[in-house]
């Protein structure tokens, strides 16, 4: 979240400007064995760094584990799908977890606006009255390392000054934006990649081996180094009972690795259901595709851009959508395209209107610049 001056509201134009400072909370939930309830406690950390993104994200985290006093064995992450969660940097980020805190990360899900940050924006609220008073609260100031090297490399002279300020190029997982559910194995035929699907118990799993992740960056990925405030302490604790500590539910979320990860038996409402499972899982939706088809290659570019250009030297060489489609054809008999290279008609005319459109502006501005 964004505190901005004088409001606390977030809107457009306001969150992606560069005022005001940025408050990042993280939830721990912990449960004592044979205890009826959840203990909960709140890490706030503030920043006057208002670029919300991964390395953001990754510097709170490593600010609570350094900080918490009984480190758990294992965690489960609950999130809104921004992206400053659901990015490919996190993910690879993650993977080093166990290796850096000795923390088994069971398992993290996405969930999409709205859905996981209840608890969270009733908590900032609060926040903005008395963050003292607050019960299982703490506070302190974060400011990340934006150079992502250690702090023996950032004071030695090893490294340059253009290398402190360049940030590593991430790639993007393959499918990143339909995969809600993670998990980075450190036992098993899987241990050191990253497993990624649809939802929890649904769907294929999505394999991702320790080189790709190790190709995903320009730079080898390294342990945040923040600069952290003492934090301070509650006053009182935040606690909530469970309704039902034995209920199989519970059980399960708190304290499941188990390697059967399928759903059970499928429901007779399933079984009559007229579409098929999995139906409406963003992966297998149809609506919204835009900008996923293929692009049309640089030699056909040129080749259209040349029909144009004849065109408008002569006229009577100029080309409709249809003729250049079937020139096209012609290089591809003369086996110097390939077929599946081709576009289609009403794509030429698109492409046709978008370049006069750009020949126009062109031709303007150099009349413009080259009069007397």
């Amino acid at each position: 979240m964004r505190i901005l001056p004088r409001s606390a509201r977030e809107t457009k134009a306001e969150f992606f400007g560069k005022r005001g400072w940025t408050l990042h909370t993280i939830l721990v939930f912990t449960k004592k064995n044979n205890c009826a309830e959840l203990d909960i406690r709140a890490y706030d950390h503030w920043s006057t760094d208002t670029k919300q993104d991964a390395w953001f994200t990754a510097s709170s985290f490593e600010a609570v584990f350094e900080t918490i006093k009984n480190k758990p064995k294992w965690i489960r992450i609950i999130s809104d799908n921004g992206a400053h969660y659901h990015s490919s940097e996190l993910m690879a980020i993650v993977s080093h977890w166990n290796e850096w805190y000795q923390i088994e990360v069971r398992d993290w899900q996405f969930l999409e606006p709205g859905e996981a940050k209840t608890t969270i924006d009733s908590h900032h609220a609060a926040v903005m009255e008395a963050v003292k008073h607050l019960s299982g609260t703490s506070l302190a100031n974060l400011e990340p390392n934006r150079s992502q090297f250690g702090p023996e490399d950032e004071n030695s002279n090893n490294v340059s000054k253009k290398e402190l300020n360049t940030k590593p190029n991430v790639k993007t997982i393959k499918g990143i934006s339909n995969l809600f559910y993670w998990k980075w194995p450190i036992s098993g035929e899987m241990i050191g990649y990253i497993c990624a699907r649809s939802l929890p118990h649904f769907g294929p799993w999505n394999n991702f081996s320790p080189s790709a992740i190790t190709n995903l960056c320009t730079k080898p990925i390294v342990r945040p180094h923040p600069k952290i405030s003492e934090q301070t302490e509650p006053e009182s604790s935040w606690k909530i009972p469970l309704l039902d500590i034995n209920s199989t539910s519970i059980s399960e979320f708190m304290d499941n690795n188990n390697s059967s990860d399928e759903l059970e038996d499928v429901s007779s409402v399933d079984a009559n259901f007229q579409f098929s499972m999995g139906w409406a899982l963003k992966s297998n939706q149809k609506l919204g595709g835009k900008g996923k088809g293929k692009r049309m290659k640089k030699k056909v570019k040129e080749l259209l851009k040349s029909f144009f250009l004849n065109g408008n030297l002569n006229q009577k060489d100029k080309m409709s959508a249809n003729e250049m489609y079937n020139e096209l054809l012609i290089f591809v008999e003369s086996g110097e395209l390939e077929a599946e290279d081709i576009p289609k008609i009403a794509t030429i005319q698109n492409w046709i209107s978008t370049y006069t459109r750009t020949f126009k502006e062109q031709a303007t501005e150099n009349m413009v610049n080259n009069a007397p």
